[in-house]
């Protein structure tokens, strides 16, 4: 029926026909952000959430580079700290995120413009080049703030639009949180462990891989034939906390542990809490020399902390090597036998499994784990 009424309908002069309505201009010009946001809600891995975002962005608006911000409302001062950055070379756009977030500046009057309206945006025009910022949240709720340099003036409509694809971008990093993310303390929780446990050992496998190749050729890059450990943490009489204090305090306790670990660790090792008072740390391309230094510096960390109401709190640490041969159920039971070791001979201590072992201070009683320790051995002094 629509076919018969569009057939009788007076047809446009020719010079009109050759225009497009504007609104399906500025839906044609919007399907990059629609294709964003499709891949967007795809998308499980956090690291691609944000790549996914800040390229999408940039092409949009044809950016030559962006960055993104994280942000820190602590009054009367606001701050943003770097997270990463997309360049263009007219070709490809690449994503970097070696940032880690946590080096805070204050904000300049452009950042401060965008983030003091909801979902907000600001524009300046700075020598040859157009600079951009767009809040990505709520007034003064704002967790980013997406800046891009374009030599092109955008459109209101086009910025609009940027705004509106920037909340699928929170969206789907809220909806990552709610599945990856421990309730309580926001560090990662026990059931993405398995995913993370496979990359580590996909890591250690080309650490070791490298370090075959270097031997062969009798070179050494320290960057990346580097070991990957395994640690589980946790708190010393944490049971006592509870019950002398309560539950509220103890629940402070485990938000400040996690604070410390954030503050210990480097941002792109990854922290769990597995429950309860237990904490679990894998950290990638650290020398042998340096491992102990830098589980000693997080017990140390606890120790020294003044926890409200309850004092001074300490915490015990087990470790390991990973071996890429062995399965993840092995590699704990390695790092916990360590933890255990902590746990009997004072606690407020770090044991590596390997050094219990050697210097005979533990035993592996079954067949198998003496023919693994064994091998192990071998390979080391052989």
């Amino acid at each position: 029926m629509s076919d018969v009424i569009g057939s009788i309908q007076p047809r446009p002069a020719p010079s009109t026909m050759r225009l497009a309505p504007a609104s399906d201009t500025a839906n044609s010009r919007q399907m990059p952000l629609l294709r964003g946001a499709e891949v967007l809600s795809r998308t499980r891995d956090l690291r691609e959430i944000f790549r996914i975002a800040a390229e999408t962005a940039m092409d949009f608006l044809n950016g030559s580079f962006c960055l993104m911000f994280a942000v820190r409302f602590s009054p009367p001062d606001l701050t943003v700290g770097l997270l990463g950055c997309c360049v263009s070379d007219g070709a490809d756009t690449y994503w970097d995120d070696v940032c880690d977030g946590q080096s805070w500046l204050p904000v300049d009057p452009l950042l401060a413009d965008c983030l003091h309206t909801d979902y907000g945006h600001a524009i300046a025009h700075e020598g040859d080049t157009w600079r951009l910022a767009f809040a990505v949240g709520a007034l003064g709720e704002a967790r980013w703030v997406l800046e891009i340099h374009s030599p092109l003036k955008p459109r209101t409509a086009d910025c609009q639009a940027l705004s509106l694809f920037l909340r699928c971008f929170e969206n789907q990093h809220q909806a990552w949180e709610y599945a990856n993310l421990d309730t309580l303390t926001r560090l990662l929780n026990r059931k993405t462990f398995d995913d993370d446990f496979e990359r580590l050992i996909a890591a250690a496998e080309l650490a070791e891989q490298a370090r075959q190749q270097s031997d062969e050729r009798r070179t050494f890059s320290a960057t990346i034939t580097q070991p990957c450990w395994l640690a589980v943490a946790d708190i010393d009489h944490f049971k006592k906390i509870n019950d002398n204090y309560g539950h509220l305090f103890g629940d402070e306790v485990l938000l400040r542990i996690a604070d410390l670990m954030r503050q210990s660790f480097r941002s792109h090792d990854k922290l769990f809490r597995f429950g309860g008072e237990e904490f679990v740390v894998m950290l990638r391309n650290v020398s042998e020399d340096n491992v102990q230094t830098i589980f000693d510096r997080f017990r140390m960390a606890v120790e020294v902390h003044d926890f409200p109401r309850v004092g001074q709190v300490r915490c015990s640490v087990g470790y390991a090597r990973i071996d890429p041969r062995m399965s993840p159920a092995e590699l704990l039971g390695r790092a916990d036998e360590a933890l255990y070791y902590s746990k009997q001979h004072g606690r407020n201590q770090v044991n590596g499994f390997d050094e219990l072992i050697m210097s005979g201070k533990l035993r592996i009683t079954t067949p198998a784990g003496q023919a693994q320790i064994q091998s192990d051995i071998d390979e080391i002094f052989l």
